[in-house]
Formats: C-alpha cells, structure tokens, sequence
C-alpha cells in the first residue's frame, strides 16, 4: 500500500481523548467528502479504513439504525475506491440537525468560532484529510494537498489551518479548490499534527538521506572535475615540454627544469605533490608548479620564435 494511504490507516487509528475532537473530526470528514447536503451524503476513497470510519462516525452521531451503504468498485488502472452513502433523507436530516444547519449545510464562515479549542480544530484538519487529502510519497516530493469541491470550503479550511499551523496555499484543478504545502518541514509537522508521528519521521528519515545523497554527488562531481582539470593540465605539460626536447633536446634545459621535465615526461599521471617527493631534491607542490610554468614559458617563446622564422 502506497505511503499516502498508510498515513491514512494510522491517522484513522488515533484515539481521540474528548468528545468534542471525535465530533470536529467527524465534521472535516463529513464536510469534505463528495456530498453534504439534504440531497445526498456521500463519501469516495480508495482507503477501506476512512469508508469505516465515515460509517462508524455517523452511527456514533445518529444511532445504529441510521442506513449507510458502502459499494466498492474499481477504475479503470485497477484501483479499489469504496462510496459510502448516506441513503434515508431523514437520517441526512438527523445528521444536518446535529450539526445545527440547514439544508444546504453549516455556516462556513462561522467555522472556525466553532472549533474552539487547538485539539478540535487539530482533529478537524485531520478528518478533512482522510476525507478529501493526499501526500505524495517523500521519496519523489513533498506535497500535501487537500482538494475542497468548491472555493468556499476552501478558503473555511484555510481559515482553520492557518489558525491551528500555518497559512497553506490555494490553486484550482479540474473545478476543484486545492490547498497544499510543498515545503518539508511543513508537510511533516502537519502529518505530526493529524496523528502520523511515525510517517513523520520516515519524511525526514528520506531528507536526510536525500541530503546525503546530493552531498556525496556534489563532492564526487567536483572530484571528477578536478581529476579532468589535472589531466588535462598534465597532458598540456607533456606536449610543451616533449616540444622542447624535440627542438632543443634535454641538454638545452637548465639543471633545475631539466630533471622536472624528464619527470613530467615519463609520469604523466602523478600529482604535483608526487613530483616534487621525486626528485633529487623534493620540492613543495607550489615549487613544483612554479618550475612547470618556466617550461611552460619556454615552450612558448620556442615556438613564438619558430614562427617568426616561418614568416622570414
């Protein structure tokens, strides 16, 4: 099962400590699925757990003959969704009287006066997930979304986190009003926050390695580069100075240059370091670097003179 609906599992597992939570929590869930209203009560997931849930909760609110379905079909990639439906009027009526609202549902805009304390409006964000959330895996990314069907509950759900966490952020998609955080820390202490510590630490369990990762990349790229660089250094010494003894031949070099060139020549593939350990008389590698740019230098006034005897 995916992380999303592993979170999903644990958070319906969370004991609520007071009537007051199991009430705001049934409320998110009820008001953020598919339907709420007179005209019909429904509730679609992929998560058996949340269909549970969302019956179990309106049989608290209503009693145990109130009359719920729960159909299960597949789509067409194969998944499972389950549509739990509130099928009688007069339970939806018993359930819109609970909740002291009309038929078209409760007053939004007095939401959050509603949720008194942190822990309803705590348990109140957490049913609006199991009712209409998701997380993507992360491993990926990280996003946390609820997807409101109208701009309404929306901006209701706005008020209400920004209140008990933090102000998320608002897009449109496909008619629906979605409210999201992308950042890290966000997503893992909202999923603290709704009941999934140990999903939590798994987020940043993926962080640090991810962090990890990129830093061992970063460092093995600039390995690479400065391998590349050294090389291609090397290799240009080489030429400049197999040119000079082809000219010139060794003897034309002083006492000094001429051992580092014979060097050079022979070991293309040691370290300014491992040069000036070689020698007769071991030079830092600043001294070593110092003696290649005076070959260097001579190579190019050789060939700056060849060319002047071209021209002639």
């Amino acid at each position: 099962m995916s992380f999303g609906n592993e979170l999903k599992k644990e958070i319906c597992r969370t004991r609520l400590s007071s009537v007051e939570e199991f009430n705001a929590r049934t409320l998110g869930l009820l008001l953020f699925s598919r339907r709420f209203s007179a005209q019909g009560m429904e509730l679609q997931t992929e998560n058996k757990a949340v269909a549970r849930l969302y019956c179990d909760s309106i049989f608290a609110l209503i009693g145990l003959d109130a009359t719920i379905s729960v159909r299960e079909h597949r789509r067409g990639r194969g998944e499972t969704v389950y549509s739990a439906t509130v099928d009688d009027s007069r339970d939806r009526k018993k359930i819109l009287d609970f909740w002291r609202c009309g038929d078209g549902g409760p007053d939004l805009s007095a939401l959050p006066q509603r949720l008194a304390t942190e822990e309803e409006q705590t348990a109140f964000i957490a049913g609006a997930y199991l009712a209409c959330g998701s997380v993507t895996d992360p491993s990926k990314s990280y996003h946390l979304e609820f997807s409101a069907r109208d701009e309404a509950l929306a901006l209701a759900l706005e008020q209400v986190l920004a209140q008990a966490f933090q102000p998320p952020k608002r897009f449109s998609r496909r008619g629906n009003a979605v409210v999201y955080y992308k950042d890290s820390g966000a997503v893992e202490d909202l999923v603290t926050l709704m009941g999934g510590a140990k999903f939590s630490l798994e987020i940043m369990n993926v962080k640090v390695y991810k962090s990890i990762r990129n830093r061992v990349n970063r460092t093995q790229n600039c390995e690479m580069a400065n391998i590349e660089k050294t090389a291609n250094a090397a290799a240009a010494q080489c030429e400049e100075i197999e040119y000079i003894l082809a000219e010139k031949g060794p003897e034309f070099l002083p006492e000094d240059l001429r051992e580092l060139a014979l060097l050079r020549a022979d070991n293309p593939d040691m370290s300014l370091r491992e040069l000036g350990e070689s020698l007769s008389q071991p030079l830092t590698r600043s001294g070593v670097n110092h003696r290649l740019k005076r070959l260097s230098a001579l190579a190019r006034e050789l060939r700056e003179r060849a060319g002047e005897k071209t021209e002639r």
